[in-house]
């Protein structure tokens, strides 16, 4: 009995998302829990997982497609528990008997996973996946026999390797469930065949069938490989110019690769929402940015005496806490800051909490999670929320309520460098802070050249909202307080 499944509602006020990458293949079992297929949406990115155990019938919608919340994403048979009381043996033994047509579905699903890496490279593979291939419920594939030869049930990856090692499925005795042959057989009976009497044989020959061994042994030896002069010298090489031109009504081709010269890369999952965010803030937001130099030097000292107790609570602490403590002190003297504008009822929104939202690189793209209630947190205890916010949202498990509720950001590339910064405000927030490396150069002091810890402040700033008076009021205050953290332990 088929069911539908469909795009359930991801967080509060989702309408939609979008299907990252499938976690499952059609004719594919799946028990009760089983992920399905990763969605994201403007708020974070999940796992949808089986309600109830069964056989992917079909997959409606295909990666990088956006679905509204309620739409049909697949189909998912439940399989024996809708009532059909034929043992599973019995139905898996009938599909191996069944005639070539009623398999083509899954043959030629397999027909598509041609590989041609190296034996090396199949073995190693599949002796990785061995651990998780005895839990594996994957569908049955019935291969292609020869005439009169009794078809060898086994699942698409176990084909695809023994395509790989060169290995006759015929000639494997299965260990599988019903005689299935997995991966542990294919490479078991590809380790018997190969000699085992020369210690110094590749690893690659080792594991390959004995028809790819004699073909090896029949590889010339190095010396009879023709000397290297009788290579064409490099000008008979043709001239670029001789290289036909693209004829101008040619098709328009859209390759995931274009050659070694061009690589196509989908814009999709967290980079298609990085770019629609960016632009859409760009776009509402007329930006404008002031940059104040900053004598970090107090708080480098603060920090390297800091270090020693944080270790001993086995915490990491960055320059970061003391960036959102003498943040928040700014915001509180300039609360304008610490706003939004409802363009809906054109009203701006003063915030009397401080939920700051520090920029984080991971490897899908920008993330933004949020350190809540920020102002009632100890230098320590910011570090160790930032360390667990980091963390997961480069581990891509932050949860929704991290990623949402920020009221002002700050960005930092101070580990890699930089000078300064005009960094794209987080909307609906109107002001978003840039800090770049902290570096020794020469500054005046008095009459005197001398050596300080400087780093160049980027406030960004929405100007429907913020005028520059405010905001260089606003980087002033800023300063004073990361110049002389004493300062934040005058405050109230």
């Amino acid at each position: 009995m088929a069911s539908e499944i469909k795009l359930p509602e991801i967080g509060e006020g989702t309408a939609e998302g979008e299907i990252i990458k499938w976690l499952v293949t059609e004719g594919q079992a799946v028990e009760e829990d089983t992920p399905l297929v990763e969605v994201m949406t403007d708020k974070a990115t999940v796992e949808i997982p089986a309600p109830f155990s069964g056989t992917v019938l079909e997959l409606r919608v295909k990666e990088g497609e956006i679905v509204d919340v309620g739409a049909v994403i697949l189909l998912l048979d439940r399989g024996e528990e809708a009532g059909s009381s034929e043992p599973s043996d019995a139905r898996e033994a009938d599909v191996a008997s069944q005639p070539r047509a009623d398999v083509a579905p899954v043959v030629s699903i397999a027909a598509e996973e041609v590989d041609d890496d190296p034996v090396a490279a199949a073995q190693a593979m599949a002796r990785a996946e061995l651990d998780s291939e005895a839990e594996e419920t994957v569908a049955w594939e019935v291969p292609r026999a020869a005439s009169g030869a009794t078809p060898t049930p086994t699942t698409p990856a176990t084909r695809r390797l023994a395509r790989q090692l060169g290995v006759d499925l015929q000639g494997v005795q299965g260990t599988g469930k019903g005689g299935r042959v997995t991966k542990a057989d294919l490479l078991s009976g590809a380790d018997r065949a190969a000699p085992t009497d020369s210690p110094a044989m590749p690893d690659a020959i080792a594991g390959a069938a004995p028809e790819a061994v004699r073909a090896v042994d029949a590889v010339p030896p190095v010396d009879a490989v023709p000397p290297v002069d009788v290579v064409p010298p490099v000008d008979v090489v043709p001239p670029v110019d001789v290289v036909p031109p693209v004829a101008v009504n040619a098709p328009r081709l859209t390759p995931v690769s274009a050659g070694p010269l061009e690589e196509r890369i989908p814009l999709r999952g967290l980079r298609r929402r990085i770019a629609e965010r960016l632009v859409e803030a760009k776009r509402r937001i007329p930006h404008f940015t002031y940059v104040e130099e900053c004598d970090m030097t107090e708080i480098v000292a603060l920090r390297r005496e800091a270090k020693g107790m944080a270790a001993a609570q086995g915490l990491r602490v960055t320059y970061l806490p003391f960036f959102i403590k003498a943040l928040i002190e700014a915001c509180r003297r300039h609360p304008i800051l610490n706003s939004s504008l409802d363009e809906e009822s054109g009203e701006i929104v003063l915030k009397r909490y401080y939920n700051v939202g520090i920029a984080t690189d991971t490897e899908r793209g920008l993330m933004v999670p949020v350190v809540k209630n920020a102002d009632q947190l100890s230098i320590f205890a910011l570090a160790q929320e930032i360390a667990r916010l980091s963390a997961d949202a480069r581990a891509g498990r932050s949860a929704a309520d991290d990623l949402q509720g920020g009221t002002i950001t700050i960005t930092s590339t101070g580990s890699i460098g930089g000078l300064l910064a005009t960094p794209i405000i987080n909307h609906p927030e109107v002001a978003i802070l840039g800090v770049p490396a902290i570096r020794k150069r020469p500054v005046v002091r008095g009459d005197e050249i001398v050596i300080r810890d400087m780093v160049n402040l980027s406030l960004s700033l929405d100007h429907r909202v913020v005028d520059g008076a405010p905001a260089a009021q606003f980087t002033r205050d800023l300063v004073a307080l990361l110049e002389d953290p004493k300062l934040q332990l005058l405050v109230p």
